[in-house]
């Protein structure tokens, strides 16, 4: 969504009621390796996970918010437990995979087309580097300006991806039918108020933005498209997690609440 601009949070200035990473989450962070990615004249800075074994395994790509954008390498993971969370133990035991978490650089985000393309050569870089990643079982998933840059991603490149999981995330409704060739899964805050899960409800049959709710009332019914959509109740991120609303990429984090992480790994290119 080239002109959307989403409201960005340095980390000086985040909310008071922002979740925080776990206790656990800097031993997680030191598990993933550093590289760049350099393509011509563009670079993409990114952390990388890789699994133990020799097996064959999935590739999950990661796309961080507006709150990590920099220029550290670091921010992506360090912010959240939403970047480190299938470098846990628990998940690598049943679900051995390769993590990528790239980092948007300052001034810059996902969707912009420059940005998207070098974020695809990236992974496709990385896929050709480590040839035990399963080509057939590469996700994505994101939150915020990561997701809303996923939804774009999934346009320009939408036979990549085995399947993808968008938190608090929007759209424009320009090439949307491309969305249709990947599994998608979306989850949003019925309250949040910093992406919301709906623009234009005033009667617009197609509003400018689309957030999560507006995308899955208009495409839900395309014949053969695996579209799921979980949309929190007002007050429920402040009363099951104590964070603001816009924050529901805690509730995929959450290992109690498996549900999105099994049904992204479940997904193969070409089931």
């Amino acid at each position: 969504m080239e002109d959307r601009k989403e409201r960005q949070f340095p980390p000086s200035i985040l909310p008071r009621d922002w979740d925080q990473p776990s206790a656990d989450n800097a031993r997680l962070c030191a598990l993933f390796q550093w590289n760049t990615y350099r393509g011509g004249e563009t670079a993409m800075a990114y952390r990388y996970y890789v699994p133990a074994g020799s097996d064959t395994v999935p590739l999950a790509v990661y796309l961080h918010g507006a709150d990590a954008i920099g220029l550290d390498n670091e921010l992506q993971l360090s912010m959240h437990d939403i970047g480190t969370m299938f470098a846990r133990k628990s998940w690598q035991d049943s679900h051995p995979c390769y993590v990528l978490a790239p980092q948007c650089g300052s001034g810059l985000h996902w969707s912009m087309p420059p940005v998207r393309d070098t974020l695809q050569q990236a992974v496709e870089q990385f896929v050709s580097r480590n040839p035990r990643i399963d080509r057939c079982r590469i996700y994505v998933y994101g939150y915020s300006a990561g997701a809303v840059g996923l939804l774009e991603l999934l346009k320009a490149y939408p036979d990549c991806y085995a399947a993808a999981v968008s938190i608090c995330g929007a759209t424009g409704p320009n090439r949307a039918e491309q969305l249709e060739k990947t599994p998608l899964w979306m989850i949003h805050a019925a309250d949040d108020r910093i992406v919301k899960a709906s623009y234009g409800d005033g009667g617009e049959e197609q509003p400018h933005y689309m957030g999560s709710r507006n995308l899955y009332s208009t495409m839900k019914r395309k014949s053969g498209w695996e579209l799921k959509y979980t949309e929190y109740p007002e007050g429920f991120m402040e009363t099951r997690y104590g964070v603001n609303p816009h924050c529901s990429w805690v509730a995929m984090s959450d290992p109690e609440n498996p549900k999105y992480a099994d049904w992204l790994f479940s997904h193969k290119k070409g089931d």
